[in-house]
C-alpha cells in the first residue's frame, strides 16, 4: 500500500511538517489545494505549493479542490508527480490532455455522492482515480463507508494498472475497508500528523 500524507492540518506549521514527512517512510506528500468556490475552504494558493516543492523531498500529489481550468494548467506547470483534479469539473479530454503533455501524471477525483459512471470515458487516459472518502474541504472527517462499495465496483470495470487511491478518514481502522475494496494507495492526514511519530502511523497503513 502506498501512503501519500496530508498536510492540510498542519498548514500553519507547514515547514515543520513537510520536514517530518521528508524523514519519513511517506510515498508522496499530498497537498490539498482548495479555491473556496469548489469547496468553502480557501488553501494551499500557488506561490505556497511551489515553495512546498522546494522544501519537499517527497514526490508531490497535489489534490485540486478547484474549478477554474486554467487554475488547473498552472498547477501542473509546477510539474508535481501526480495532479489530481475533480471530475466533476470536466467534461471532455482536453483538461486531461494539456496535463499529461507535460509529462505530469492525471488522476481524477470524484466525491462521495457522485457516480463512477462519470469516471468511465476517462479509464483509459488516467493514471490514478481518488476517490473521496469524505466531503472535500475540511480535514480530520469520519470515513464514509458507503464509498468501498462505489471502489469494489470501480475495480472490475478499472485497467489493472490504474491507480485506486482513497482520501479521508484513513487510519488504522479504516485501512482494513481500503484494502478490501482494492485500494492501491491512501492519502492519511491527521492519523500521521497528529503523531510525534509518523513512521509508526504510516506502518501500521501499509
Amino acid at each position: 500500500m502506498k501512503v501519500s500524507v496530508s498536510v492540510l492540518k498542519e498548514y500553519d506549521r507547514l515547514i515543520k511538517a513537510i520536514k517530518k514527512v521528508n524523514e519519513s517512510e511517506a510515498d508522496f506528500l499530498h497537498v490539498d489545494v482548495m479555491d473556496g468556490d469548489f469547496v468553502n475552504n480557501k488553501k494551499f494558493p500557488l506561490e505556497v505549493v511551489k515553495d512546498v516543492k522546494l522544501i519537499s523531498t517527497k514526490p508531490l500529489d497535489v489534490h485540486l479542490m478547484v474549478k477554474s481550468h486554467d487554475l488547473i494548467k498552472k498547477y501542473a506547470n509546477l510539474m508535481p508527480e501526480y495532479l489530481t483534479f475533480h471530475v466533476e469539473v470536466i467534461n471532455d479530454f482536453r483538461l486531461i490532455n494539456y496535463v499529461k503533455s507535460l509529462g505530469v501524471k492525471v488522476g481524477l477525483a470524484i466525491n462521495p455522492e457522485t457516480d463512477i459512471k462519470h469516471l468511465l470515458p476517462y479509464l483509459d487516459d488516467i493514471d490514478l482515480a481518488l476517490f473521496m472518502s469524505v466531503t472535500p474541504g475540511e480535514g480530520g472527517q469520519t470515513f464514509k463507508e458507503e464509498v468501498i462499495d462505489k471502489i469494489k465496483e470501480f475495480k472490475k470495470i478499472a485497467p489493472s494498472n490504474l491507480i485506486i487511491n482513497v482520501d479521508g478518514g484513513v487510519n488504522d481502522k479504516t485501512i482494513s475497508l481500503c484494502k478490501y475494496a482494492g485500494c492501491d494507495m491512501v492519502v492519511s492526514g491527521s492519523y500521521v500528523t497528529n503523531s510525534a511519530n509518523y513512521d509508526e502511523k504510516i506502518k501500521s497503513l501499509r
